[in-house]
């Protein structure tokens, strides 16, 4: 497990093998805000301890509060958790969250459910507003709740961070973003052909002056019904020249 400061307010504590993130907002203050824990270990501990003092750690899952419960007592902090998921708290939670809930003056918590499955997701009063959505999926239905909210970056414990265009990110997944226009190129007929493949097909045929005879040469055919005869006379009075003979 490793750490590294993303920005001067948020650490990331980073496990490489699982490919899993947890964060930690700094607030000389009020303690820093601990969204999500790892496992317990010492070298765990070590490391949020080296950010600064804390005061809060949040679970947003039920399997999060239970590693919550492990670091409470050896970081001597408080954990709080949705309602849904305090009983998952070794010893219950201290602070037990409703459905939209302002946790701190720069935290809100908002739960988010899809088919009795529940997951609180984070936001945090910064430049933009910075969504954190821990394990939760954001194509799954359950993140289609979190259009309506207002945020630029995403941070997950399952991806590297979104700084920018967040929402559109999740807009995507969702497939809520519009659609681009449809623009005709070189290789797709345009509209007016398709609409008048019909009425072009009944003129392709030798019985119609338009099209030159099986007989016409590509050059002729290139210079179109007008010159058909006078290229046909041409070549006949070449042909009817004299031509010198070998004594």
């Amino acid at each position: 497990m490793d750490i590294q400061q993303l920005r001067s307010w948020i650490f990331e504590l980073y496990e490489p093998l699982e490919n899993d993130r947890q964060y930690i907002v700094f607030d000389v203050d009020r303690g820093n805000l601990i969204i999500d824990v790892p496992g317990y270990s010492d070298r765990a501990v070590r490391l949020i301890r080296g950010t600064g003092p804390a005061a809060l750690i949040l679970a947003t899952n039920a399997a999060r509060a239970r590693e919550a419960g492990k670091m409470r007592d050896a970081l001597g902090v408080q954990v709080a958790a949705h309602a849904d998921d305090a009983a998952a708290v070794e010893g219950g939670a201290d602070i037990v969250l409703g459905d939209d809930q302002l946790v701190r003056p720069d935290a809100r918590a908002v739960r988010v459910r899809h088919d009795g499955q529940g997951a609180t997701v984070v936001i945090l009063r910064k430049a933009g507003g910075v969504l954190v959505v821990g394990d939760l999926d954001l194509a799954s239905p359950a993140g289609k709740a979190l259009i309506p909210l207002e945020f630029s970056a995403v941070l997950s414990s399952r991806t590297p961070p979104t700084w920018n265009a967040g929402k559109d990110g999740l807009l995507a997944l969702q497939q809520e973003l519009p659609r681009p226009r449809k623009r005709f190129s070189v290789l797709l007929d345009p509209p007016w052909d398709r609409n008048y493949r019909g009425r072009l097909e009944d003129k392709m045929t030798h019985h119609d002056p338009v099209v030159p005879r099986e007989v016409t040469v590509g050059r002729e055919a290139g210079m179109g019904p007008e010159t058909l005869v006078v290229s046909d006379t041409t070549r006949e009075k070449i042909e009817r020249a004299k031509r010198p003979v070998r004594g």
